[in-house]
């Protein structure tokens, strides 16, 4: 065997073994045995309605082939029988379409035929799954499995002597109508004693996942790349840089989407680039939700503050500022509160706010923290400090460096007690509360940036992202 087509097989051979889950687990056989067709069992938060939506079948059908006590009680682990497919044998079962996979591998997954699987998910077109989104299979249709993934090169005989078996079986049990329809990179599956997991169609890739994606929060990519593989992408026009975990299992790269984004259907874009120089690009659909944060009462302030060629001015030198993603991560675990009086909120992330009489099209870009004039204010987490200064909307102003493109600023202080370049620790005192800037009290404004773009405090204040780079 030549050095490259064993470079190649073992490369595949990696992939495959690394994508081997457990089956999931099913109903009970008796539970099975109780019903003639295809049949769901209510997960937590269910509805009836929502299950009735689901299949595309009609509520007062589903309530009449599903007698009950009370049809707005419904129980998680009760078992369901649908209308409508009295002809399928087993368990409708729902996931989340993972970041990665696609209507065709999904079928060859799950062993549903085209048909049946646009039956199941009335998808329209091939690129109509949206990760995160939920999509059906019976359970009964799945087989023990091996995912392979396909490398640059391999030829349908070098397919045959890895997985010992002839390129005509891969074929048919692809369903494809010839094994040289074998496209480098594709992804096929195998007969075997495991099934392939969820995750996952990148080259080099064996493990990839989207955490969040919604106004004004921190969206997570976590990946597992080969050895020496570099990554890369974008989502929403900036750049995803992905940064090794300490437990070195893995990379995560951090990304926070603007309040204002308009919700619905966005893509993202993953690349995973060999030391040889090759790059397998992955782009796929995925879906924004909105936030509903509320408004704020209107609010009267300087002309100067709220005009644009002070304003836009002040906002690119932030965004400049807050743009690098330095690759050491400074800090670890849970943020803590920068106010000594934790509970002194006087205004959430995100609410729309009018100013001077204007229509609701600012909003609220952190958090406000009453108490008092010169009440202190505390690192929330290890840095380094990147800028102090005086700013026309946002006053004597901190902003510190947590790497990985994570920041935190400090709006309106009448004194600041760090400067650029100091190393800060977790509860230190870096400044005092003030009425600098475009302010209708003292109050501290407190900001966390990802990305360069202002994210949701709450979310890193309250733990949500204590285990990222873990």
């Amino acid at each position: 065997m030549t050095r490259p087509l064993r470079a190649a097989l073992a490369l595949t051979l990696a992939l495959t073994l690394a994508f081997a889950v457990p089956l999931t687990g099913a109903p009970a056989s008796s539970a099975r045995a109780q019903y003639n067709g295809a049949y769901y069992t209510v997960q937590e938060g269910d509805t009836l309605t929502e299950v009735a939506f689901y299949f595309r079948v009609s509520l007062n059908e589903l309530i009449a082939l599903n007698p009950m006590p009370d049809p707005n009680n419904l129980p998680p682990g009760k078992v369901l029988l649908i209308p409508g497919f009295e002809d399928l044998q087993g368990e409708l079962k729902r996931w989340s379409v993972p970041a990665g996979e696609n209507a065709r591998t999904l079928q060859r997954l799950y062993r549903l035929p085209p048909a049946l699987f646009q039956r199941l998910n009335f998808v329209t077109a091939p690129d109509a799954l949206i990760t995160g989104h939920p999509f059906f299979y019976l359970e009964a249709a799945a087989r023990e499995q091996t995912r392979l993934q396909l490398v640059s090169g391999l030829t349908p005989l070098e397919l045959a002597a890895y997985g010992a078996a002839s390129s005509w079986l891969a074929g048919l049990y692809n369903d494809l109508p010839a094994p040289w329809r074998l496209l480098a990179n594709d992804t096929l599956f195998l007969p075997g004693a495991q099934r392939g997991s969820l995750n996952a169609l990148l080259p080099l890739v064996t493990d990839l996942a989207l955490d969040q994606l919604a106004q004004g929060k921190t969206s997570v990519f976590r990946a597992s790349p080969s050895p020496q593989t570099a990554l890369s992408g974008e989502l929403l026009g900036f750049p995803l840089r992905f940064f090794a975990n300490a437990s070195g299992g893995g990379f995560t790269a951090l990304q926070g989407v603007p309040r204002l984004t308009e919700p619905g259907v966005t893509r993202f874009t993953i690349r995973a680039a060999a030391p040889d120089g090759r790059v397998f690009t992955l782009q796929q659909q995925a879906y924004l939700q909105p936030k509903n944060y509320g408004y704020d009462a209107p609010l009267e302030v300087m002309d100067s503050v709220v005009d644009p060629a002070i304003t836009e001015p002040e906002f690119a030198f932030v965004t400049e500022l807050t743009s690098p993603a330095p690759p050491e991560k400074l800090w670890q675990g849970r943020f803590a509160f920068p106010s000594s009086t934790p509970d002194f909120i006087t205004s959430w992330y995100g609410r729309l706010r009018s100013y001077n009489g204007s229509d609701f099209t600012y909003f609220h870009s952190g958090m406000d923290f009453g108490g008092g004039e010169s009440s202190p204010i505390l690192a929330p987490a290890s840095g380094v400090v990147v800028y102090t200064g005086a700013l026309d909307v946002r006053g004597n102003a901190t902003i510190i460096s947590h790497g990985w493109g994570v920041y935190t600023g400090y709006w309106h202080q009448s004194r600041i007690e760090v400067k650029v370049g100091d190393v800060v620790q977790t509860g230190q005192t870096i400044g005092l509360m003030g009425a600098t800037g475009r302010v209708t009290g003292p109050h501290l404004h407190f900001s966390v940036f990802v990305g360069s773009v202002e994210v949701d405090p709450e979310d890193w204040l309250n733990g949500q992202y204590a285990w990222v780079g873990g």
